[in-house]
């Protein structure tokens, strides 16, 4: 089978739950929507490896999914640490003035002078909110700190997808 092109991490796994092969799922975004509505996902291995979801179901702050070829804690547990991945292709569909946060990467961060702080290179989370890791081109070696600007609308003023922008009310010093 060909590996999609726009695989997208879109969570990690934390190991065994119960017997029978179940394995916990910590995913990226709080509430884990793709992943619960696609069955086709891929674990991201050196080559990755398409995996048949059979079920996968919230449990706390995790996900818990069963796919064939896991049928034992021991199996479930020889995967922690593996990102798990979907075809950004394969989302669905977002009402207008919605998007996907891996949709921001890349993208250029513009504060309201005008200056440009960078590009967004991930995303992160503090426990209580999203923040987007932005990082200067000129910088990208990581020598100097990326700025973590809160994914909340007291600092985020405008995402535009087509111009791969988006507008902070953010100082490159903070």
């Amino acid at each position: 089978m060909t590996v999609p092109p726009d695989l997208v991490a879109l969570g990690v796994v934390r190991g065994a739950y119960g017997l029978k092969g179940e394995v916990r799922i910590a995913p990226y975004a709080a509430d884990g929507a793709v992943l619960l509505q696609q069955r086709a996902w891929w674990l991201q291995r050196a080559t990755p490896q398409r995996l048949e979801i059979a079920a996968v179901r919230r449990h706390k702050d995790q996900l818990l999914a069963k796919w064939s070829g896991c049928d034992s804690p021991e199996s479930a547990d020889a995967l922690k640490g593996v990102e798990v991945a979907v075809a950004r292709s394969a989302f669905p569909p977002l009402a207008d003035n919605e998007y996907y946060l891996a949709d921001l990467v890349g993208a250029r961060v513009v504060n309201r002078a005008g200056d440009e702080l960078g590009k967004v290179q991930g995303l992160r989370s503090n426990g209580a909110q999203q923040l987007i890791e932005v990082v200067r081109d000129a910088d990208a070696d990581g020598d100097e700190p990326a700025l973590l600007i809160p994914l909340v609308e007291g600092y985020i003023d405008a995402v535009d997808l087509a111009q791969r922008e988006v507008r902070v009310d953010w100082q490159g010093d903070w």
